[in-house]
């Protein structure tokens, strides 16, 4: 699915809004609501973010999160 995205600001309650050939002789759909309103439902939402897919696979842990980092010998409050 291709989508265009702007914002704009009308002139005599109007939109003159330029489509990229690859839009030209198809069918499309228009929705007009105010760009505040965008703004305030993403702030809105709190739900739990989901990171990026490209960054799937890009960490790697390399020290073993389960054994101390110091050795048990070094703790003062163990005596």
């Amino acid at each position: 699915m291709e989508a265009l995205r702007l914002i704009a600001e009308p002139k005599n309650h109007q939109l003159i809004i330029d489509l990229p050939p690859s839009l030209d002789q198809r069918r499309l759909e228009v929705i007009v609501m105010p760009a505040t309103g965008i703004e305030n439902a993403a702030t809105a939402s709190k739900g739990r973010r989901k990171p990026s897919a490209l960054l799937a696979g890009t960490v790697s842990l390399h020290d073993d999160l389960i054994t101390p980092a110091i050795p048990e010998s070094d703790w003062d409050a163990l005596k």
